[in-house]
């Protein structure tokens, strides 16, 4: 699912807050259980999406005031699930207008209480239906908004 592949991408662009991408273990991810395509996955969309400079992430233009969550966001968004919003927000995996409608999404779900999960799940439907992707190369297919190679599959 795509809930994955933004978990590989919270992962990497927490380690590129001190490395660069050639640095980073990706024994881990797979470790982790992640598959190949998955990974290859999410590093086609952070290059698509995030601006890398010589391997190095290169910090978004942040201003220094912060979204705070009405009364009844707060009351109906677990405080895992705000603190999830958070950490996407500071790596700068999601853009303002993209926070904005995972609130939103939350707001109007059937779930009095919204957890962690489906935030994840939320996210990952907003990051990948951002429009302005590149088209697929000789011998790739696009799924969903993101590449798959060979035959693999997303889990």
């Amino acid at each position: 699912m795509k809930e994955r592949l933004v978990e590989i991408l919270v992962y990497l662009m927490s380690e590129m807050t001190n490395k660069s991408v050639s640095d980073i273990n990706l024994s881990l991810l797979e470790d982790r259980g992640y598959t190949q395509s998955e990974i290859s996955a999410a590093f086609d969309w952070l290059y698509e999406h995030v601006q890398i400079d010589g391997g190095w992430l290169v910090p978004s233009v942040s201003s220094t005031s912060r979204r705070q969550l009405h009364a009844v966001e707060r009351a109906v968004i677990a405080t895992e699930g705000q603190g999830y919003l958070m950490q996407l927000c500071e790596l700068g995996l999601l853009e303002i207008t993209d926070l904005e409608m995972v609130i939103e999404r939350a707001m109007v779900s059937a779930v009095d209480r919204v957890s962690v999960h489906e935030i994840q799940q939320i996210v990952a439907s907003v990051l990948f239906a951002r429009q302005g992707r590149s088209k697929a190369r000789p011998g790739e297919r696009r799924s969903d908004g993101f590449l798959i190679y060979n035959n693999d599959t997303i889990h």
